[in-house]
């Protein structure tokens, strides 16, 4: 999709081909607030086997190694653990499809005075120079948003720099607020630069 041409960022529409019963599965999923080993606190976590993403991941990239798969579900005006960040020390791509629509999607960003587009772990002082920005929107520049839409998956390097956006959810319940589900996987080939 040349609307969202950047490197490291695939967009596929129609992920899921029985979207419904993942759907299902999400909304009827136990959800608890997950102490993960950053120190940060996610809320309506529910770490399990998501239906189809394996297949559906694989039918699209090939083989890949899954790490953590689940979904998250937030609500009206909550805001994300950090604005703008970067997954860094985990796997190496992010999988997200969108269960539910509303007014959200996933934004990519450039940090202005570093140029950054991504973070390599082991880049200290990149970290050090952008660190106290990414609760500052203000302090990047956005390269694109992919708005979220039904079984749409966002596929991306997780050291590219990205956000939910806009950074608050909507709505109130499973059937209308932002329901995902999202996988973190590897290549089978370590460093593959896909």
């Amino acid at each position: 999709m040349s609307e969202y041409d950047i490197p490291g960022l695939v967009v596929i529409d129609n992920f899921f081909p029985d979207f419904d019963r993942v759907r299902e599965h999400a909304k009827l999923s136990h959800y608890y607030d997950w102490l993960a080993n950053d120190g940060q606190v996610y809320k309506r976590i529910s770490m399990l086997h998501v239906p189809d993403m394996l297949t559906s991941l694989e039918r699209e990239l090939g083989p890949v190694k899954i790490g953590l798969m689940g979904y998250r579900l937030n609500y009206e005006d909550e805001e994300p653990n950090q604005s703008i960040h970067a997954d860094l020390g985990f796997m190496t791509h992010a999988c997200v499809v969108y269960l539910n629509e509303g007014d959200s999607g996933t934004a990519f960003w450039r940090h202005r005075a570093s140029g950054a587009e991504d973070i390599w772990y082991g880049q200290r002082e990149l970290f050090d120079q952008i660190k106290d920005d990414f609760e500052n929107p203000d302090a990047w520049e956005q390269r694109v948003v992919v708005p979220a839409k039904k079984n749409r998956a966002v596929i991306y390097k997780g050291n590219m720099f990205h956000s939910s956006y806009p950074f608050k959810a909507f709505r109130t319940t499973p059937d209308d607020g932002r329901l995902i589900a999202i996988a973190f996987f590897n290549f089978p080939e370590i460093g593959e630069d896909d």
